[in-house]
């Protein structure tokens, strides 16, 4: 059995870990949290975004090094791998700056249930 957080009500259904991407967390529950469902679910594809952007990036860095090494014959070489490269890139960074805006949104949420802002 799985321990539950103390701060848990019992019996109010609430799943303390984090919801899908779709998926409302307890209204009721989240605030007595450090951080709701919301914003794990959003952290945790945030974090599946930088996984994969890491190797990306890293072939990235060999590609230059390769190319300085080789000259103008190299550069034309990885030029059409670089390119899809960064447009893998630029689509990971527009998903980065909408799942942040998710993030703002469930940030705010939180804000509001605690009281710290109004609705």
């Amino acid at each position: 059995m799985v321990n539950q957080p103390e701060n848990i009500i019992e019996g109010c259904g609430c799943d303390p870990y984090p919801a899908g991407a779709q998926e409302v967390g307890c209204e009721g529950c989240a605030p007595n949290m450090y951080m709701t469902c919301d914003e794990e679910a959003v952290l945790a594809r945030m974090r599946e975004l930088k996984d994969q952007v890491r190797p990306i990036s890293l072939r990235m860095k060999e590609i230059e090094q390769s190319a300085e090494g080789s000259g103008s014959a190299g550069s034309r070489e990885y030029g059409e791998e670089w390119s899809g490269l960064a447009g893998q890139l630029e689509t990971f960074r527009s998903q980065w700056c909408e799942w942040e805006e998710l993030l703002d949104a469930a940030i705010e949420r939180k804000m509001i249930l605690l009281g710290h802002r109004e609705g």
